[in-house]
Formats: structure tokens, C-alpha cells, sequence
């Protein structure tokens, strides 16, 4: 049965773009048409509406300039393939079933009052699994991910709680969407623990902001084809040192970035230079624990001045190198980020 969504080459969605046979184009054209109306969506702020009718709303605003269907759920069945070229592949509710599923799945969120009274673990942990849920039903055509994040974005804030999914990469969200999906709720409960973490959240902006400069400037890495994650603490990690700030380092373990704290390395990481391999258990002391840690650090230094010479602007400074970026990439001063530094 033919997609009433696509083109006649098979891979260009319709749309008011009147971009014809260049799937490329309309995502690059989509995506900066949909950044301007989510930008506008948090300053006007969330339509008013409550269930499904919210879900359409978000997705009517954010695609208004792309679909015509922009806010209507699909009326055909939906499959995609695995990424990375994995068998298998993801078989989403029925286009018949969309209604009746989200209906019950924001019956099940007000038995639990809109998760609203939760501290921020037990929040995570609710949250996982309507997250799982609402993804199964993949309720658009198009579009359902970023649909979906503005959706949990407002429930956490109506919830007393900040979530932003801006430092998760495209493929970890891919990856623990499919995690979710085969029955791992894990994956998902961990990068909701993660973002609602101030420690952790800021750590994640830091690198992928590093990264997304580092890219500009000649990097062929582009931090939102990487699975992006703070350590877990009491697991093994080994892999190459990208690069390390006094506080945080950044690890690449085979096709993903691991974002750390120094103290877990051998004598804080001060010995190990970009490129070297580094092998560590992630510690079990808490993000928040190790910041004051180096914050006391610090104020020692300022104080009594003991380490002072390290603190110049010619002195312990270890420039970064990410897999696969030329040595002689130009850099500007301007381009240096708060959490790594070139």
C-alpha cells in the first residue's frame, strides 16, 4: 500500500514547501521553520488544552508551516527500521488505536496527578514509562519526538520541575526510544534522572556545547550522531581522553562520549593528555559532592596560592582533540568553551 504522506520518488513527505525528490532539503528546511515556532512556543507558552487535543496543538504549531496535516494523527500504519542498519525495526500503534491509547495514557497520568508532589527521582521514574507509552503510539506522521519533549517538558513544569531535553543528542534519543520500546525502561528513566539533575544537566550542556564548536571549527564529529552521557556511578569505562577541564573530563568509548568527573581518574586526570587511553570505575560520590569538592579546591588556591601558577592562562591547559579532527584546525578565541578548555 502506497504512503498518501510521500512523494513518488518515496522519500520526500509533501509539503508546503513545494520542495519535490530532496529529502535532505526539506529536513534542513523543516528544522529551522520548526526551531523558530518552538522558540516562539516557550515565550508564548503552551496551548491551552489538556490530552490529546494538547498533543495535536504542539504538533499544529510547531509544523503549521511545513504539513498540511500539521496536527492531524497519521491514517496509516507506521514502521521504521532500525538505525545503523540493525535488523529489525519498530511496529507503532495503529492509526485506529491512537485516540483510544492517548486518551488512556493521560487517564493514567491524572490517576497519578500529573506526577505533580514527586521529587525529582520519583518523577524520573513515573515519567519513564508515559514516555514509552506516548512514543509507541507515535501519533504524527512526522515529527512525533519533538511533539512529545514540548509535551513532557510542560507537564514537568506544571509538575514543579525543570526538563529540557536540549544536551540529549538525536542518537541517544533514538537509542533509548528503541530501548523503550523493546521493553527497557532503564535507559529512559536514566536520561530523565540525568537532565533533572543541575550538575549532571550542566555537565551535558557543556560538552555537547564544546562539541558543537569544536564541529563548526573542523571537527568531523557531529555530537548529534554520538550517544552523549554523564558516568554512572560503580561502572567500568574505558576508552581515549577527548579532552578534560579541571572539574569534568569528556571519554570516547568506541561510538560514544562519556562525560565525567576528574576525581575519578588516577590522580584527578592530571598526569593524562588528550588521546590517552583511560581506563576507570566511576565513582560513588555525586556530582554535587564533587563539585563543592573542587569548589573547596578553589578557594584554597585563591587563598593561600599554592597552586596559583597553574591558574594562568599559559599553564594547564589541555587541548582537547575529538576522534577524527585535524591537528591543524584553526581556533578563534572566542571559541572556548566554560567546561572544556582548548
Amino acid at each position: 500500500m502506497a504512503d498518501p504522506y510521500l512523494q513518488d520518488d518515496g522519500a520526500t513527505l509533501k509539503n508546503k514547501f513545494g520542495i519535490i525528490g530532496n529529502p535532505q532539503r526539506l529536513r534542513e528546511a523543516e528544522a529551522v521553520l520548526v526551531a523558530l515556532r518552538e522558540s516562539e512556543l516557550h515565550e508564548r507558552g503552551f496551548p491551552q488544552a489538556q490530552g490529546l487535543e494538547l498533543v495535536k496543538a504542539i504538533h499544529r504549531y510547531l509544523f503549521q508551516d511545513v504539513y498540511d496535516w500539521a496536527g492531524v494523527p497519521r491514517t496509516t500504519p507506521l514502521f521504521k527500521y532500525n538505525h545503523a542498519g540493525l535488523p529489525g525495526g519498530t511496529s507503532f500503534a495503529p492509526p485506529q488505536q491512537i485516540e483510544t491509547e492517548t486518551h488512556a495514557l493521560f487517564g493514567r497520568l491524572a490517576a497519578q496527578n500529573n506526577l505533580k508532589g514527586l521529587d525529582a527521582g520519583q518523577f524520573a521514574a513515573a515519567l519513564a514509562q508515559h514516555f514509552v507509552d506516548l512514543n509507541h503510539i507515535h501519533a504524527f506522521r512526522e515529527g512525533n519526538g519533538r511533539t512529545q519533549t514540548l509535551l513532557w517538558r510542560k507537564i514537568a513544569l506544571d509538575a514543579g520541575h525543570d526538563l529540557s531535553f536540549s544536551p540529549i543528542s538525536r542518537e541517544r534519543m533514538v537509542a533509548v526510544s528503541i530501548a523503550g520500546e523493546n521493553g527497557n525502561r532503564d535507559a529512559v528513566q536514566r536520561m530523565m534522572t540525568e537532565l533533572l539533575d543541575p550538575i549532571r544537566y550542566a555537565a551535558l550542556e557543556r560538552a555537547t556545547g564544546f562539541l558543537e564548536r569544536a564541529f563548526h571549527n573542523g571537527s568531523r564529529v557531529d555530537w548529534h550522531d554520538r550517544y552523549i552521557a554523564t558516568t554512572t556511578p560503580g561502572q567500568h569505562y574505558e576508552g581515549t581522553l577527548v579532552g578534560k577541564s579541571r572539574g569534568e573530563f569528556m571519554l570516547a568509548s568506541q561510538d560514544r562520549i562519556y562525560v565525567g568527573w576528574a576525581r575519578d581518574l588516577p590522580q584527578d586526570g592530571a598526569q593524562l593528555k588528550p588521546g590517552e587511553p583511560v581506563s576507570f570505575e566511576a565513582g560513588r560520590d555525586t556530582p554535587e559532592m564533587v563539585s563543592l569538592m573542587t569548589r573547596m579546591d578553589d578557594a584554597r588556591e585563591t587563598l593561600f596560592g599554592d597552586k596559583a601558577a597553574e591558574r594562568s592562562p599559559e599553564a594547564g591547559r589541555d587541548r582537547p582533540m575529538l576522534p577524527s579532527q585535524k591537528e591543524d584546525t584553526p581556533r578563534r578565541a572566542d571559541d572556548r568553551s566554560p567546561g572544556m578548555e582548548p
